[in-house]
């Protein structure tokens, strides 16, 4: 028992001591009466209480009592386990039931659990399953340190030293834990194994451009192992490189240098060569696909009659693209080229510039049928640019093949009036020309409306507003593989004029540029390309994600990957912009098998926009099967350190010799603060209630 009590300073001494002599001179001539001495009794003892309360006294008592400690067992479910040439999954299965059984029959108190991913504590149950997928010795390690002060007398981990999931084994940190027996399964010898760890290409490219694919294989198995690394595209055969591998699962990189003659998503497959004996195949093979986008682009402008219009569409173009474009301009009832060079040539985008007008009307409505066919067979886009001199009614056959028409407007139109960018601009062209086109976002000019065009199976980018009432300016439409516009103010020259006026010249040619890119399908309308640097990856495996912005100048350094399964969001991590080599990296866990969709999301002034969607496969997991092997290094540091001690399979009964039953002296201690005692309490008012009482009875109130 501990005594304790607060220190009062000397002044409350001298106050008391002087209090107490008052007291006594007070009662010194009358003490001599029978109740005066009565009285006295009562104030001494209620004052002398008061006073011992003040100092808070408290009484400390110490009980020990002597507990039980258990000793973890730790057993390692992953795949790996269970592929040793030694032991077989029963004779493993019945081998850790006999540890467990001989700890029993030695009465020492233990809790078995199972990790592999996840920790849990199923294994004396119906866990006795080797499924999972991945090793994650690291949890094992946190549940160790967050349990060395919880009646832990030790552990014992029974495992192959697999770690492919989480921390690495690590013997840091762990100088105040309690001894960590090992129990290593398998054999030091690795299973032959060839695996495509990673390839890194260019997420897009120009067709022309060289492109290096760099291939990185590792290998276990024999030392100076020939391996052939094939690269292909479809059927061709684009390249094949043998190299030499040490065989301790070191990397080895490969690179293939192509040149693309096709545009558009151009997939490739990397081989390396199956070995005898290999265990796992699945991971010999990947497949990757790179955007190409065209370097020349075919483009007519056919112009009915001349206007402004004409020498800023033609200026927009050659500025932005590298094109070769035939204007077909119909003057004097001729044409600048001859129409047969309009036919015979394949074009990707067509353009109507004021056109048809009344003079050529009815030679263009007999086309009409065969353009259909040429648009259709050549997969060109299309995009009308009307002026005031068009004849309606072929124009809108024209309009027709767009699944476009007029709408019988209620509104007198034929006049400037102000007009907007719709919502659906920046869902469309997020991050293009966004500082230009939010300078002048309440401040357009005003342009001429004199069309009405039903916006049905469209999307509205720009729009008048005219009597409370919404008039489409800017239509844009897509029905696989073609892709449509239309323009719908025959002023828009003035776009460049006043805007010069106002220091901004460009901002015709940024509000036109992302929408012919569109129609081109140059792939500059967008603004980033990302893809997973494989198509498939096992689950337990670290997917990395890149990206390459367009324009190095209009970037956000920051972003998230959101990764979702089944509709639902399952994950979400940071991607980062590297200065230095001008690419977005970013990477998660493949948790679960299955298709993923991954999105990337950005910040456009300071407004999340989704970049980027994306798929990649998640296989049931093999990579257990990558390294199948004792792995007895870092498990004999990891026991040694702990003071435990390590056994290989056949000697695992020779530990329970060293796994003892151990006890450990508890001490506890409880306080009674007599300033909470409700009886002493109590007792106080009892004393003054009595001294009350005497001295109404003797008349000394």
């Amino acid at each position: 028992m501990r005594f304790s009590f607060i220190s009062l300073d000397y002044l409350f001494w001298i106050l008391a001591f002087v209090c107490g002599i008052v007291l006594f001179f007070t009662y010194r001539k009358v003490f001599h009466l029978k109740y005066v001495k009565i009285v006295f009794f009562f104030r001494v003892i209620s004052l002398g209480i008061l006073t011992f309360l003040l100092i808070d006294p408290r009484f400390t008592f110490f009980v020990s009592e002597t507990q039980d400690l258990y000793w973890n067992v730790y057993v390692d479910k992953s795949l790996s386990m269970i592929n040793h040439s030694r032991p077989s999954l029963g004779t493993l299965q019945t081998g850790i039931d006999q540890i467990i059984n001989k700890l029993y029959e030695r009465k020492i108190k233990y809790r078995v659990f199972g990790f592999g991913i996840d920790l849990d504590t199923n294994w004396v149950g119906n866990g006795k399953n080797f499924i999972d997928g991945s090793t994650n010795i690291g949890i094992v390690m946190d549940h160790i340190k967050h349990n060395k002060n919880k009646k832990l007398a030790g552990s014992i981990i029974i495992t192959d030293g697999q770690a492919n999931l989480g921390k690495e084994i690590s013997s840091t940190n762990l100088h105040n834990n309690r001894p960590i027996h090992i129990i290593g399964v398998g054999n030091t010898n690795p299973f032959i194994d060839v695996a495509i760890k990673s390839i890194d290409s260019p997420p897009v490219i120009i067709k022309g451009e060289n492109a290096e694919i760099i291939v990185a294989v590792t290998y276990n198995g024999t030392v100076n192992k020939k391996l052939n690394i094939t690269l292909s595209s479809g059927e061709k055969l684009l390249g094949s490189k043998v190299i030499s591998h040490d065989g301790n699962s070191s990397i080895e990189k490969v690179r293939f240098l192509i040149t693309p003659d096709n545009t558009g998503r151009i997939g490739y497959k990397i081989k390396v060569n199956a070995l005898v004996d290999e265990v796992n195949i699945d991971n010999n093979k990947q497949n990757i696909a790179i955007t190409v986008l065209k370097d020349i682009y075919q483009i007519a402008i056919i112009t009915g009659a001349p206007n402004f219009n004409t020498q800023f569409l033609k200026r927009t173009i050659k500025n932005s693209f590298k094109a070769e474009f035939d204007h077909f301009l119909f003057k004097n009832n001729e044409y600048s080229f001859p129409l047969k060079r309009f036919w015979e040539t394949n074009y990707d985008l067509i353009i109507f510039d004021n056109h048809p007008i009344k003079t050529n009307s009815q030679e263009w409505d007999s086309y009409l049928r065969i353009f259909a066919k040429k648009m259709l067979l050549q997969k060109s886009s299309f995009i009308l640019f009307p002026g005031h001199d068009i004849e309606l009614n072929v124009f809108e056959s024209y309009l027709q093949l767009m699944e476009m028409s007029y709408n019988k407007s209620f509104i007198d139109l034929g006049n400037e009036y102000p007009w907007r960018l719709t919502k659906d601009w920046e869902l469309f062209f997020p991050f293009k020309g966004s500082n230009v086109i939010r300078t002048f976002s309440n401040n357009y000019p005003p342009l001429f409306s004199n069309l009405d065009v039903n916006p049905a199976n469209s999307k509205v980018l720009a729009s008048f507003e005219i009597s409370g009432m919404e008039i489409p300016l800017l239509l844009l439409s897509e029905k696989n593989p073609l892709r449509y516009g239309i323009w719908t103010s025959p002023d828009l020259y003035k776009l460049h004029f006043k805007n010069q006026y106002n220091q901004s010249p460009e901002f015709l040619e940024t509000l036109i540029k992302p929408v012919i890119s569109w129609l081109l399908k140059t792939g500059d309308e967008k603004s980033f390309y990302f893809r997973t640097k494989k198509e498939s990856y096992q689950q337990g495996e670290q997917i990395s994600v890149t990206g390459k912005p367009v324009d190095e100048y209009n970037i956000e350094k920051e972003g998230y990957i959101h990764i979702y399964q089944n509709d639902s969001l399952i994950n979400s991590k940071k991607i980062y912009y590297d200065t230095e080599k001008k690419f977005y990296h970013g990477s998660f866990w493949a948790s679960k098998p299955g298709n993923l969709i991954y999105e990337i999301e950005l910040l456009n002034q300071e407004k999340p926009v989704i970049v980027h969607r994306g798929e990649v496969l998640v296989q049931k997991s093999q990579i257990e099967l990558n390294n199948i092997f004792l792995n007895e290094l870092p498990l004999q540091r990891l026991s040694s350190f702990t003071n435990g001690t390590y056994n290989n399979w056949e000697n695992r009964l020779s530990l329970i010799n060293n796994i003892n039953q151990k006890k450990e002296k508890i001490t506890s201690d409880y306080q009674l603060v007599v300033k909470n005692n409700k009886w002493l309490i109590l007792f106080v008012f009892f004393v003054v209630a009595i001294d009350w009482i005497i001295r109404k009875k003797y008349r000394m109130l």
